[in-house]
């Protein structure tokens, strides 16, 4: 095969998903720690699945490059955890390259590849080797030196399979971590898996939608928002335009002259005058240019100007469901807003009352995707809106989010803990400046100890510490330190390593899970610590037993 035409390209992509589906769980059960979140296949597999959704409803023989676009946009707004968002940027490649052929040759596939590659390392800010990341890297380098001696797109995606596995099979060498775990990088595994459903479409393999998308949510929402049009979709009908003039009592208004000028600007045109209020509608592709004429003749009022685009999708759809979109009544945007992920009933009402105003539900195995992101900051009504990750994991979908949003100031603190984000909540001061606010909210974040008990999923060796599968293992500020049979002995041994002479505080959030005996021991371990001021709160978490605060 020389060529690959867009419709090829949608079956590979089918192709690739099912081979992640199929190996979901090898990928997830290769977590370096093993405690019960692992779930990069499931991410992967999630963000994956959202591209399938959003190729599946494409015309008929659509150019690769419309394929391209239209998969990695779903990807983008599906992405869950760091290794979707990564994932989402490795098929950009394609989008990008500029090419009016429809369909995908040897030379514009390296040069897709290398694009991919260069993107996706800027969307990690700091890169780390022995990752998905190599993978991509070492892979595309054996493509683009052999480029000219690959005689069919078999040739080279094999080539580019080869380099990719055996990269993968590195990455313990690269990450200590990975060989102290006895594990390979799980991105990189998920993306060899994607990689191989490719390469066997190229020899022959088929798999359809059906079977991809089956035990699925296939549900998809009727409407559109306006990240989801490219620019021409937006820019084809114009802007449905109104507003009001109060008249300026110094400057002659025609009405007919008025009406006849605007007939330069646009159609539809009406314009009503009563006394010193002139009342405009038009529809025109530069509503700016049609202001600026309006201002000729006095002060603008209830001014707007809709893209009939989004507007044309909305109504369409409105008919269909035969539902009427209720009115809304406006609402002054406050300066602040924040968004947070948090999981636990008793979490979510501390957070709301340090002023949180909108809740994403989720955290570890239930990373938001970067739609979720979206609507969250969508719904904050204010000028500046403050994203509390909470999660290492889905800290890059907060990114992501904040690169789609232009009409709100968006700041993503890089709190990747609940404990790290209940802190900064805590000095969360409304009277500052928000470069103040986020400057209080990191240095605060630096300043604490952040720890979790959960328990082990399987036998492992971690920061050298030997753990037993069903033991409960403490994690402290990312590494695991401390491995036991007994629960109430974990949370007293990782506060032993969390409390120093200068700690003057300790608050601990139990789990759903803990019973009210044990939480009455873990109380008790106040009395080894008189000094330090202690607060016991029902957090109501999933997976951590104990979530705990030192400062």
């Amino acid at each position: 095969m020389e060529k690959i035409s867009g419709n090829q390209f949608i079956d590979m992509l089918v192709c690739a998903a099912y081979y992640l589906k199929e190996n979901q769980k090898t990928v997830d059960d290769l977590n370096v720690f093993p405690v019960p979140d692992g779930d990069t296949g499931s991410k992967m597999l999630s963000t994956m699945l959202s591209g399938i959704k959003k190729i599946q409803s494409l015309s008929d023989n659509p150019k690769i490059s419309d394929v391209a676009r239209t998969f990695s946009r779903g990807l983008l707004f599906g992405a869950r955890g760091n290794s979707g968002v990564i994932l989402s940027q490795i098929f950009s490649g394609l989008a990008n390259v500029d090419s009016k052929s429809a369909e995908a040759d040897i030379d514009l596939i390296v040069e897709a590849f290398s694009k991919s590659k260069a993107n996706a390392y800027k969307s990690v800010l700091v890169p780390v080797e022995g990752t998905i990341l190599t993978v991509v890297s070492d892979a595309t380098k054996v493509i683009e030196d052999n480029k000219n001696k690959f005689t069919s797109i078999e040739e080279l995606a094999e080539a580019y399979l080869n380099e990719a596995t055996e990269s993968l099979d590195r990455t313990p060498l690269l990450l200590p971590v990975l060989k102290e775990a006895g594990v390979v990088d799980s991105g990189g595994a998920g993306f060899v898996f994607i990689i191989k459903g490719m390469v066997a479409y190229l020899k022959g393999e088929t798999h359809t939608f059906e079977e991809v998308l089956s035990n699925t949510d296939k549900k998809e929402t009727n409407t559109k928002s306006y990240m989801d049009y490219d620019f021409y979709e937006l820019n084809q009908y114009g802007y449905c335009t109104e507003f009001t003039i109060r008249l300026n009592p110094n400057v002659e208004f025609d009405k007919q002259s008025f009406t006849n000028k605007l007939e330069l600007f646009g159609y539809s045109i009406v314009v009503v005058n009563n006394d010193d209020i002139v009342k405009v509608h038009i529809h025109t592709k530069t509503p700016g240019d049609v202001f600026s004429f309006a201002q000729k003749y006095g002060a603008l009022c209830a001014v707007k100007a809709d893209n009939m685009a989004i507007q044309t999708a909305e109504n369409s759809s409105l008919v269909a469901q035969k539902v009427r979109k209720p009115l809304k009544k406006k609402v002054e945007r406050s300066k602040y807003g924040v968004v947070a992920v948090v999981n636990g009933d008793g979490l979510k009402e501390m957070f709301k009352a340090l002023g949180v105003d909108e809740i994403i539900d989720g955290g570890q195995t239930m990373n938001p995707s970067t739609q979720d992101f979206l609507d969250a900051i969508e719904k904050v009504n204010a000028e500046h809106v403050f994203v509390i990750p909470n999660n290492k994991n889905v800290y890059l979908s907060a990114k992501a989010a904040k690169a789609l949003i232009n009409d709100k100031h968006v700041i993503v603190i890089a709190a990747k803990t609940l404990s790290q984000g209940y802190a900064a909540m805590m000095c969360y001061d409304q009277s500052e400046s928000p470069r103040d606010i986020a400057k209080d909210m990191e240095s605060k974040i630096a300043s604490i100890k952040s720890g979790e008990v959960t328990y082990a999923i399987r036998d492992s060796v971690s920061s050298g510490v030997k753990i037993k599968k069903n033991d409960f293992i403490a994690i402290l500020d990312g590494s695991i330190v401390c491995s036991n049979q007994e629960r109430v002995d974990t949370v007293k041994e990782l506060l032993s390593k969390m409390i120093s002479s200068e700690s003057t505080m300790a608050t601990i959030f139990y789990g759903e899970q803990v019973e009210d005996s044990e939480k009455e021991q873990v109380e008790a371990l106040s009395e080894l610590y008189p000094e330090i001021c202690f607060q016991t709160l029902n957090g109501g978490q999933k997976i951590y037993s104990y979530i705990i605060e030192v400062e």
